[in-house]
């Protein structure tokens, strides 16, 4: 009798919300294939997610936050042996071959002596428009194209969504931090990873189909400028999640200058200029409070 247990290489962690049936669909649909096995994590919604046979579902009771929905996940995937862990969002969508790409550049730029935390494929919004990857220079979050025939790219920032984390680098970084509940945390494990000496890398070839917010709007300020729109609530994370940051023994000057013009540049565009601000500017002063008071966890009614 053969009892020889197989090994993950690589099991995807699909959190969910109030998921896009279709989106949904067509995001398992195309990663099942490319992994050993997916997790689905719901953060109660209304209702069971529709995962069909390929999946295995984890309901949360409660809206726990994306940072405690990934690391249930993660946990999951960990106790069947995975060797890696694939995050994504449920509005996203991989090419065939992205986890095949990000497999092999990761062990490539392993085999050049990098220390590799995670790997981060392209990230495409649906328009087909990409600002690349992420470094932390002259005061900004600076967006850089790779070349075409550049197998990786350093970075200082990954977006979670379609990330790649070997589960011996997990084990020495740790997990998401759940008390920012949202935003900002793939942030935080970017700037942790890179504090206890793990590299982030890019990778061109990979690509993912993403659309950060609701959608991309045009705005004019000395200069047309393409922004991602979110709901109102959003900006209260956003607001707090980087005071929380700026706390923290791991938050490089870098970031903390870049984030500090974001922070100024969320509320010029949407609390002053852009539709909704109102909301949006009373969501950010929200915010500044409870980021100044060293709230965590969710936003309180």
């Amino acid at each position: 009798m053969n009892t020889t247990v197989v090994t993950p290489a690589v099991m995807a962690v699909v959190v969910t919300f109030h998921p896009d049936p279709a989106a949904l669909a067509a995001l398992l649909a195309a990663v099942a294939p490319q992994v050993d096995g997916v997790i689905v994590v719901d953060n109660d919604s209304p209702t069971s997610p529709a995962i069909g046979r390929q999946a295995r579902l984890i309901r949360l009771e409660r809206n726990q936050g994306i940072a405690a929905a990934q690391n249930a996940g993660m946990a999951a995937a960990l106790a069947v042996g995975a060797r890696a862990i694939l995050l994504l969002d449920q509005d996203s969508l991989p090419q065939a071959d992205m986890v095949k790409t990000l497999q092999a550049a990761t062990r490539a730029a392993t085999e050049a002596g990098l220390r590799v935390g995670a790997a981060g494929p392209l990230i495409v919004d649906p328009d087909g428009h990409s600002e690349g990857f992420v470094r932390f220079r002259r005061g900004r979050y600076e967006a850089l194209m790779p070349a075409a025939d550049q197998a990786w790219i350093d970075c200082d920032l990954l977006i979670a969504s379609g990330t790649l984390i070997p589960a011996e680098a997990l084990h020495h970084i740790g997990n998401m931090a759940e008390r920012l509940f949202i935003d900002k945390v793939d942030t935080e494990w970017s700037l942790r990873a890179a504090a206890r000496g793990w590299q982030l890398i890019g990778v061109p070839a990979a690509r993912l189909q993403h659309r950060l917010g609701l959608r991309l709007q045009r705005l004019w300020f000395f200069g047309w400028r393409r922004l991602a729109v979110h709901k109102p609530f959003r900006y209260y994370y956003m607001v707090r999640n980087g005071l929380l940051l700026r706390r923290l023994p791991h938050a490089t000057a870098a970031w903390r200058r870049a984030d500090l013009r974001q922070l100024l540049s969320l509320g010029l565009y949407f609390g002053l200029l852009a539709p909704s601000r109102l909301a949006s500017a009373r969501m950010m002063i929200r915010g500044l409070r409870d980021g100044l008071h060293a709230r965590g966890g969710p936003l309180e009614d």
